[in-house]
């Protein structure tokens, strides 16, 4: 219908405005590599979505990114209209309730984020619509074709993202129960052609062998036969029951992923949200029992059940932008819930006022009732678009894979870890190609000798000793290391007897010890690179602090740590507490802990009590895991500082109390 097609147009048009032109962190650095260069990003591969990509990024206008993003753009476009197809149909054509429903759901942070941001979930939403748009099609129409589309389509997600899986209850129950009132008996040749629709939609599948066999720099699991394909398709690497490897492992853990589900609802959807969702639940069981068990099937399935299985870990800013991107399958189907609850809010309040006025001013008052109503989504609307004000300039994660390249040497090898700095850098440097010269590699992955050959296919100059996983990246670093070719890397790793890591910026660099500088040429060193640095916050994260780009932080926040830490060994200790400070500023979560820390000893050195005092306290408040060490330093300062035995000995009890009771549940452990 028209009004489904301009909801669609306008969704793409205020997409586009917003499109990102700079890379997002998370897995975007690695999706739109692994697509530009036509490799096989993580797992399960994402064959469509490279595939797809692949192609999009050969556009000859804008960044690689924003190419990228027109996987997301478009597919949260067509969302949109299917959302207001399905509430239009399931409510037996209130263009009221549609609209309000498919506004709703494009008013959404979360929604609008993957619109405009390169990632696989837009094209994951848009598969859970088309699917259940056919259905509806074919549950209407009686015409099997709907049901093979639905099939073919089904088929065609699993592509895209295994998630899909957790829609079978939900789509098997709506099936069984239309087949059951299917007054034409089936045919086999129904059946054979059910199967062979979703069997052709499989096909993309092929794009991975063909594109591992070219062993491109981002080759996951190289799965040129059967073993690595099957490794790569079923996750492997990360482990077949929970998000990442190492943990989800007890049901603690997962109870609290089921526990963030519901917070996220009530912050992101809001009790209007929640409750007009219950409400269209109810008109649903009233009227279409079919739909309201499918749609409660889907709802747990895609919701507590998929987040107990997968039991994501909670513990910053970028876990829980991992978590939270899973929460769009639920959202999804919550936007056509909702719709049809405002639907049935809009009968119940006609059916009040009809006995009570006339047809002219029914009318009238249910105009005004729905567009108070609509104030919800417009005022959502206005606030998730002024956290995104800037982002088509923003170059925040662009400008931390530059300065990354850009703390090495001409030739360097830079072993990478962490998904941030990791994807990120990998993008800058093969996409956008900055610093050439520079070898980029996967740390975690140098071991694996599948990588290893799409290695030494970009990079034949490389040596690749033998030696066991726990001592290859030493034994790499000796035999690759040269006066010409430098290695770095954006973590300490396994340094081998005789060899250490240096601080040079925002890298460290492995150095024998015979080239060891002294104190006063490494702080210059780093001082020089740091001096070169962007601001991460000068971007978007100044307006609003995104999830999942806010890791950003800790990068700069470790680096400013380092050079403190390196100033320290200099007696610097003024200018250690400005590099202290600064990464306070940045206020990262994996490092506002030991930045706080350090500047309180700072502070402590220069017996500045007070300062100290403040510093530790919040470095108790704000770090991740809660240490006795707080304390202590706390009772040091008293003591030391403050001249206050009295209190310094309290706080050290409480020291010995905290650490002992740490001990014991170790122990228990």
């Amino acid at each position: 219908m028209i009004v489904s097609f301009v909801m669609f147009v306008l969704s793409l048009v205020l997409f586009l405005a917003f499109q990102a032109q700079g890379i997002y962190t998370g897995d975007s650095g690695d999706l739109v590599t692994a697509a530009y260069i036509g490799g096989v990003p993580h797992p399960p591969g994402y064959p469509l979505y490279t595939l797809l990509g692949f192609l999009l990024s050969k556009l000859p206008f804008f960044s690689v990114s924003w190419r990228l993003s027109l996987l997301s753009s478009i597919p949260h476009a067509m969302s949109v209209g299917l959302v207001f197809l399905l509430i239009y149909y399931l409510t037996k054509k209130n263009t009221w309730a549609a609209l309000f429903g498919s506004l709703l759901l494009l008013s959404n942070y979360l929604f609008f984020l993957y619109s405009t941001t390169p990632e696989v979930f837009a094209m994951f939403d848009l598969f859970i619509l088309a699917c259940w748009f056919l259905l509806y099609r074919w549950q209407e129409t009686r015409n099997f074709r709907y049901f093979y589309y639905a099939c073919f389509v089904f088929g065609l997600s699993l592509t895209h993202h295994h998630v899909m899986a957790f829609f079978v209850p939900a789509f098997s129950y709506f099936i069984w129960k239309n087949t059951h009132a299917y007054k034409k008996k089936l045919t086999m040749r129904m059946v054979f052609l059910s199967i062979l629709s979703f069997l052709v939609g499989l096909l993309p599948y092929a794009y991975v062998p063909v594109a591992a066999v070219r062993d491109t720099i981002i080759n996951w699991d190289r799965a040129v036969d059967l073993s690595g394909f099957v490794r790569l398709v079923t996750r492997a690497d990360y482990g077949t029951f929970v998000s990442g490897g190492g943990y989800g492992e007890t049901l603690v853990e997962r109870w609290f992923a089921v526990v963030a589900y519901a917070n996220f609802l009530v912050t992101d959807w809001s009790w209007v949200g929640i409750t007009l969702t219950i409400v269209g639940l109810w008109a649903l069981y009233k009227t279409q029992r079919i739909w309201f068990w499918s749609w409660v099937i889907a709802l747990l399935c895609v919701g507590p059940l998929f987040f107990f299985y997968a039991s994501f870990p909670l513990a910053s800013r970028f876990t829980l932008g991992t978590y939270e991107r899973f929460l769009l399958p639920s959202y999804v189907l919550m936007g056509v819930a909702s719709g049809i609850g405002l639907g049935e809010t809009l009968r119940i309040i006609s059916g009040i006022l009809t006995p009570r006025l006339t047809l002219s001013k029914r009318k009238a008052v249910m105009v005004l009732v729905f567009l108070t109503f609509l104030i919800y989504p417009l005022t959502i609307s206005g606030i998730t678009l002024w956290r995104f004000v800037g982002l088509p300039k923003d170059r925040t994660a662009d400008n931390m894979g530059i300065d990354i390249l850009e703390n090495t040497a001409p030739g360097a090898i830079l072993l990478m870890s962490q998904d941030t700095a990791l994807f990120t850098t990998q993008y800058v440097r093969y996409a956008l190609g900055v610093r050439p010269d520079t070898a980029v590699i996967h740390a975690v992955r140098l071991p694996i000798e599948g990588y290893q050959a799409s290695l030494t296919k970009s990079f034949p100059h490389l040596v690749f000793p033998k030696a066991s996983p726990a001592t290859y990246v030493e034994e790499f670093v000796k035999a690759n290391r040269t006066q010409s070719q430098r290695i770095y890397s954006n973590v300490i790793l396994p340094a081998g007897e005789g060899w250490y890591w240096v601080p040079r910026g925002m890298l460290y660099e492995a150095v024998p010890f015979d080239e060891l500088p002294g104190d006063e040429v490494m702080y210059q060193d780093a001082k020089a690179h740091l001096t070169r640095l962007h601001d991460p916050r000068s971007g978007i994260l100044g307006r609003y602090e995104h999830l999942m780009l806010s890791d950003v932080l800790d990068v700069y926040g470790h680096a400013a740590i380092a050079l403190g830490k390196t100033l320290v060994r200099a007696d610097r200790w003024e200018d250690a507490r400005v590099e202290f400070t600064r990464a306070v500023s940045y206020a990262g979560d994996t490092s506002i802990g030991e930045a706080l820390e350090l500047l309180g000893l700072t502070h402590l050195h220069f017996k500045d009590c007070d300062a100290a005092l403040r510093a530790f306290r919040e470095a108790k408040e704000r770090s991740i895991v809660i240490s006795p060490r707080h304390i202590m330093l706390e009772s040091v300062t008293f003591g030391e500082c403050v001249g206050d035995e009295k209190r310094a000995s309290e706080l050290f009890s409480e020291y010995e109390r905290l650490r002992s009771a740490s001990e014991q549940s170790l122990e228990a452990l």
